[in-house]
């Protein structure tokens, strides 16, 4: 069989890319620490005229020892002159060398070999060449693999106290290189994949300090529900009425801790203002009803997030609103168009209610208590209430299933007006599903809608006051009851 020449050439080209983007990411790396490790971190840190740092006196600063002394003596060595130049920013002839070579002078200590662009691109090629010849050969691959690791090895034995990425990415671009030759697409991924994790070193530092216990523990049971538990609920319904799918409720209980488990981090990592609305953001565009019962029972443990959870809850409620008109005029535009002035006049409302709970955020100077009470935000990933409310969520699904079958076609207010309390989304299909079938008018499925999302707004700032109480729940309902006076308003009058 004759072998495509420009295919393997493109081939050749793709491992050497993948070699070299690696290599150039450790060259970098390494080639950072060796010169911090030469220069003994901060020793070498003099003046214009080259004068190391000196304490009081002109001795040697206090409390350093041998280690910041070498440094300074480094200098005086050929290697230590070049790096420190390199350091400094000069042109450095000796280390031309340093990408792919170690960097060593005679009399100095041992520097750690720098692996860079070159080395790993032959690495990379040199894995291409095994799975290219592994078509005769099977057992090319495997050679290769044990004599790249032993390769590697020997560099990490003969380098004391480093770590063993740049040998395990050293393996990884063999391994990859391989890969090209059969899979090119995942071999590409995964490479660049690789170099994102590297690269991503100082920000994985600074995050590990800031990592408590209860984050990882959390994060478990999140995974552990979404990969274990969900998969083996069942996709159909098992009551006498259809109603309830357990993998549905499943998804429910995950979506309600699942945000405020998001939410935690957002506060956490960007702040309690910009935090809060980004997580109004994203449960919004997914359950609305979700993420102010997860809001009102923060609340409710924690006191000091009512101003942020309230932010949350506005910019959810305001997401929703247009949620709901974007599905409608995906199915049926003209049922988007019956719809638009009352949604758009309600989600004003509640986007007026964001832009004072973001001003209070703002403006406000917590107290000792409060800022304790944030200092020991607890990640708030409970399982229990999420399922008690999983629990309810399913009693009204059949509550509105049996409505319907009871009432028939003509019963569909009323079933929108019970399922909107759980479901806005499933009402607003159904109507826009009838309108493109001209079963029903755009103008009947609008005040279907339109009673649905009353509902709903109702039964959620029922929940911020049961859940939340007053402290959180007020203002809410407050903004909700007018959001509805004016919805409903502009409903009748069109």
């Amino acid at each position: 069989m004759t072998a495509d020449p420009y295919g393997i050439l493109i081939e050749l080209g793709y491992a050497a890319g993948i070699g070299a983007l690696i290599g150039i990411e450790r060259a970098h790396s390494e080639r950072s620490a060796v010169l911090h490790q030469t220069s003994g971190g901060n020793a070498v840190d003099g003046d214009a005229n080259g004068t190391a740092d000196a304490g009081e006196g002109g001795g040697p600063r206090a409390g350093e020892g041998d280690g910041g002394r070498a440094g300074r003596e480094a200098v005086d060595t050929p290697s230590g002159q070049a790096h420190a130049a390199a350091a400094a920013g000069a042109p450095n002839p000796d280390a031309a060398g340093a990408v792919g070579l170690g960097v060593r002078a005679a009399g100095d200590a041992p520097v750690a070999e720098v692996l860079g662009a070159r080395t790993f691109s032959l690495l990379a090629v040199l894995g291409w060449l095994a799975g290219y010849a592994s078509g005769q050969f099977p057992w090319v691959v495997a050679a290769g693999l044990v004599a790249v690791a032993a390769m590697m090895a020997v560099r990490h034995l003969r380098e004391v106290g480093q770590g063993v990425t740049t040998e395990v990415a050293g393996v990884l671009a063999y391994l990859l290189g391989a890969a090209v030759r059969f899979d090119r697409s995942t071999a590409v991924a995964v490479g660049l994949l690789t170099t994102l994790l590297l690269i991503s070193k100082p920000w994985i530092h600074g995050l590990m300090p800031r990592v408590r216990r209860v984050d990882l523990t959390s994060t478990l049971q999140v995974l552990i529900l979404l990969a274990v538990v969900i998969p083996l609920l069942p996709d159909l319904a098992v009551d006498p009425w259809g109603a309830v799918v357990p993998r549905e409720i499943g998804w429910f209980v995950l979506l309600i801790g699942g945000i405020s488990y998001v939410g935690y981090f957002f506060t956490r990592i960007l702040g309690e203002r910009r935090g809060a609305g980004i997580m109004g953001v994203v449960g919004g565009l997914s359950s609305s009803t979700a993420l102010t019962t997860a809001m009102s029972q923060q609340a409710r443990a924690n006191p000091a997030a009512i101003p942020a959870g309230q932010l949350a809850t506005f910019v959810a409620n305001t997401m929703m609103f247009g949620r709901v008109l974007a599905v409608a005029a995906v199915i049926a535009p003209e049922l988007a168009r019956e719809l638009a002035p009352s949604m758009v006049a309600m989600g004003v409302v509640t986007l007026t209610g964001a832009a004072w709970s973001w001003r209070v955020l703002g403006n406000r100077t917590l107290g000792s208590e409060q800022t304790a009470a944030l200092a020991k935000l607890k990640n708030p990933f409970a399982l229990l209430p999420a399922l008690q409310w999983g629990a309810i969520i399913a009693v009204i699904l059949i509550a509105a299933t049996v409505a319907h079958q009871a009432l028939g076609d003509r019963g569909l207010f009323v079933a929108a007006a019970v399922a909107g309390v759980a479901d806005v989304d499933a009402i607003t299909l159904a109507a826009s599903r009838h309108v493109t079938a001209a079963s029903i008018s755009s103008d009947s499925a609008a005040t279907a809608v339109t009673i649905a999302v009353v509902a709903n707004t109702i039964f959620k700032g029922s929940v911020a006051l049961a859940i939340g109480r007053r402290a959180f729940g007020d203002r809410i309902a407050a903004v909700f009851a007018i959001a509805i006076v004016v919805g409903l308003g502009i409903a009748v009058a069109l």
